[in-house]
């Protein structure tokens, strides 16, 4: 199995996770994390505020660069997921935030299981806009007629399959939660003005589109107050099981923190 690569769902802009969210992800007790495929740190800041002691991993050595100023810290590195610079059973939680489809599954599933200390687990979180809303629908059907891929497809949750076959994790669960961000109408206007099928458009019909999403957000806010963009956030938890799994470790690879 190969993971599907959708569009690079940690790039986008999303809704920060709620605190209860964050506790059955990593749990409420003060833990060791490695996050992987980090960025700039947004969500590592999130594990740092709740208490947690993170490490992060990023093979973009200028994202990296800039983590200590964000995060107060210095435990973090660059390099590749598949390939992880740590000792075995270093970590008593691994987290992979929007970025789980960007790794190569078997190579990746085996190296976290390695890193994890025996009863540590790995969360995982993709996170959507939700389409059950009916204005939400109605604004993908509005992008839809010149976008048929707006606002759907492959976010990067389907490489979750992986952990339920994998012989290093057992016990996967999956809780979500509904987060609601206020949006403005110029913020929306924006959002799907920069849709590269709408921006493509003549200026008479991206014109068109636009004023319908206007429209839409005229019809569906409550003036004064913004009108609410609904985001799901999924989430999983799997078990790591090193019963079929021999590592040595590599004294090469030992890192002093």
């Amino acid at each position: 199995m190969s993971f599907v690569s959708g569009p690079r769902a940690g790039a986008r802009r999303g809704a920060a996770l709620q605190p209860a969210a964050v506790d059955w992800l990593v749990g409420e007790q003060p833990a060791r994390i490695l996050d992987l495929g980090s960025g700039r740190g947004a969500f590592a800041a999130t594990l740092v505020d709740a208490g947690h002691e993170v490490f992060c991993l990023d093979q973009d050595p200028q994202r990296v660069a800039t983590l200590p100023g964000r995060l107060g810290t210095r435990l973090h590195v660059a390099g590749q997921v598949e390939s992880m610079p740590y000792l075995s059973c270093h970590f008593d939680v691994v987290t992979a935030s929007q970025t789980l489809h960007r790794f190569a599954p078997g190579l990746a599933v085996t190296e976290i299981a390695r890193v994890l200390r025996p009863d540590g687990h790995l969360g995982v979180v993709f996170q959507t806009r939700d389409d059950t809303v009916p204005w939400v629908r109605r604004l993908m059907a509005i992008l839809q007629r010149v976008d048929p891929g707006a606002m759907q497809g492959a976010y990067g949750d389907a490489s979750v399959a992986v952990l339920a076959e994998s012989p290093y994790f057992h016990s996967l669960e999956r809780r979500d939660f509904r987060t609601w961000v206020p949006t403005t109408r110029d913020a929306l206007v924006a959002m799907a003005s920069r849709r590269p099928a709408v921006a493509a458009l003549g200026a008479a019909q991206r014109d068109e589109v636009l004023a319908e999403v206007g429209a839409l957000y005229d019809s569906s806010a409550r003036a004064p107050e913004p009108l609410l963009l609904p985001f799901r956030t999924s989430c999983w938890r799997a078990q790591v099981d090193h019963t079929e799994l021999t590592v040595e470790d590599d004294p090469a690879l030992t890192i002093a923190v």
